[in-house]
């Protein structure tokens, strides 16, 4: 099953792509001056340099490291479109350096990474005494408020992400967030922004024009806790030695609106699907069979050009298959029961790459052929699947569907079957409707309910209250109740313990 899904950490900061030079700085510590590159709309304005000079200057007061490093460059980053400013040991040596991105009007420094070229982040600096470094930082940066920025105690659990939220009417407002790593020596080696969860705010967007919903206009905690167990979300999961399963509750809720008391609208994924099964059994016996099948049911035929026919069989699994290669690629090919005939999937692949002009049918109407299609094959018992992914890759105009078997209405993890759908022609490319092995699930008569898990959940993990952007209407901040989510954990809902994959878990 998929985990609580989350927003990407936008860390702009460890990865930075090499920018294009708009004008060189002068090599003098502080000094920032320009040249243009041409009368055209990539000079930077002289106003804007003696901002940024400016805020670069108190940088470098705060972050003392940054003296070793006099040689300034101003440039555009290719990829965000923003000034960034990249300061150099000397002229020649171009690493390690440190990246500095700036507000496009009033040139504010507004994060800044040390790019070593050492690989990964990691630190044996103490705890206790990173969270000073930082907070000593914001004291000097912002002044003695730390422009409401307050840390997250919580949050800081590691030198790597320590944590400072924006604080609006007393309530931390979730995409303002700076997250400092400190490294062993006590330097700040990174300021980002976002904490791994919301999508950070927009560098240049006013805060003062963001809309901010009133908190004296918010439901009872109690209230919307009790609104949680329809979040605590029950299935079947697989332990780590691969053999057995556990009956587990994972929280699927992402925030709750505190004002109107609701949940955000459900995601797409994890929709229960309705099937017609028809319990089909198509038997080939050759090849010429097996590919008038394949043309039959994808509208391509495998033997077309100068495709070479090779065969194979599994004793172990008495599965053979069936298959059609260039010297290039793979074109297709088709699985079925070795002493039967019997058909268990198939695929066809042209790796041409297409067009995306050419798509004829909607996700929703892909979703439509895939289910028939995979309808005609299912056995008569299997009545309804879950949705657990769907892609659409626009390089071959397929829509690519999931679908995870249920038992007793509970999805069962690991257990899928899969469908692509030609997006042009709504023909299904790929379809498996087999089911590899034969398992045995635990028997849940006894478990918890969802309130009994939502309670025992939120006794370890308490909902609190949030501010957080609307995604339509990014000038408004609503207000939302959030369980701050350790993504690991779950509840074994037959031992009323929570657990974590793999962790002390033994052959059952």
């Amino acid at each position: 099953m998929n985990k609580w899904t989350k927003s990407v950490f936008v860390l702009m900061t460890a990865s930075l792509v090499v920018t294009a030079p708009i004008s060189a700085m002068a090599a003098k510590e502080s000094s920032v001056t320009a040249q243009e590159e041409s009368k055209g709309d990539g000079a930077i304005d002289e106003k804007l340099i003696k901002k940024i000079e400016k805020s670069v200057g108190r940088l470098v007061q705060v972050v003392p490291y940054l003296r070793d490093y006099p040689i300034t460059e101003l440039g555009m980053n290719a990829e965000t479109s923003r000034i960034e400013v990249k300061k150099y040991q000397t002229k020649e040596n171009k690493a390690p350096f440190v990246s500095i991105h700036v507000d496009q009007h009033s040139g504010e420094v507004k994060f800044f990474s040390h790019i070593t070229g050492k690989g990964g982040f990691s630190s044996t600096y103490p705890l206790e005494d990173a969270k000073k470094k930082a907070t000593e930082f914001m004291k000097q940066w912002y002044g003695e408020d730390m422009a409401d920025y307050q840390l997250d105690e919580e949050a800081s659990n590691r030198n790597s992400s320590i944590l400072f939220r924006k604080m609006v009417n007393g309530i931390p407002f979730r995409n303002d967030t700076l997250n400092f790593a400190i490294n062993s020596e006590g330097q700040i080696q990174h300021l980002a922004r976002g904490d791994g969860y919301a999508e950070p705010v927009e560098m240049e967007q006013d805060l003062r024009k963001i809309q901010f919903a009133d908190p004296k206009k918010v439901h009872a905690k109690e209230k919307v806790e009790a609104m949680f167990a329809s979040a605590m979300k029950p299935y079947y999961g697989q332990s780590a030695d691969g053999q057995s399963y556990r009956f587990l509750y994972t929280p699927s809720l992402e925030e709750i609106n505190a004002s109107m008391g609701a949940e955000l609208p459900a995601k797409p994924n994890n929709k229960i699907i309705q099937f017609q099964p028809k319990a089909k059994q198509t038997i080939i016996k050759s090849k010429e069979e097996a590919a008038a099948f394949l043309a039959a049911k994808t509208g391509y035929n495998p033997t077309k050009g100068r495709a070479t026919f090779q065969e194979a069989s599994d004793p172990k699994t008495g599965v053979s298959n069936y298959l059609w290669t260039t010297e290039d690629e793979f074109i297709a090919n088709i699985f079925f029961e070795t002493k039967t005939g019997k058909v268990t999937n198939y695929q066809v692949l042209d790796t041409k790459r297409k067009s995306e002009a050419d798509k004829k049918l909607s996700e929703e109407q892909a979703l439509k052929a895939a289910v028939e299609a995979m309808s005609e094959f299912l056995p008569l018992t299997d009545k309804e699947m879950v949705v657990t992914a769907n892609r659409y890759e626009p390089d071959q105009n397929l829509y690519n569907f999931d679908f995870t078997m249920l038992h007793e209405g509970y999805p069962v993890d690991g257990m899928l079957r899969q469908a692509h759908i030609d997006a042009a022609t709504g023909k299904a490319t790929l379809l498996d409707w087999r089911i590899a092995q034969t398992i045995k699930l635990p028997d849940i008569k006894n478990a918890l309910t969802q309130e009994e898990a939502a309670k025992k959940f939120l006794g370890k993990y308490p909902m609190k209250l949030y501010y957080s952007l609307d995604e339509e209407n990014k000038n408004v901040a609503e207000l939302v109740y959030i369980s701050p989510l350790v993504p690991k954990e779950e509840i074994d809902a037959l031992t009323g313990e929570f657990y974590t994959y793999g962790e002390g878990e033994a052959t059952e």
